[in-house]
């Protein structure tokens, strides 16, 4: 069985930025705010596991090195020059 405690551990943040929004004294500092809070919310939302790792790669020693990895999933040749 699993179990969760939640928390509303977000809310204290996102509660300080919004009070400096509001306080605010131009359009820069009220969109700063908000999208401060948006950004921390997003990052907390992202799915880490579709992102991808890329590595382009000229030296073969470099190459057979990185194929060997554990993560290594495949790879490309554009040219052979």
């Amino acid at each position: 069985m699993l179990e969760f405690n939640q928390s509303d551990w977000l809310n204290v943040y996102t509660d300080f930025n919004t009070d400096l929004r509001i306080r605010a004294k131009n359009d820069f500092e009220k969109d700063y705010f908000k999208l401060t809070n948006n950004s921390v919310f997003g990052k907390t939302m992202e799915n880490v596991r579709n992102r991808v790792d890329i590595k382009l790669r000229s030296n073969e020693k470099k190459v057979e090195k990185f194929i060997a990895k554990p993560k290594f999933e495949s790879r490309t040749i554009f040219t052979e020059n």
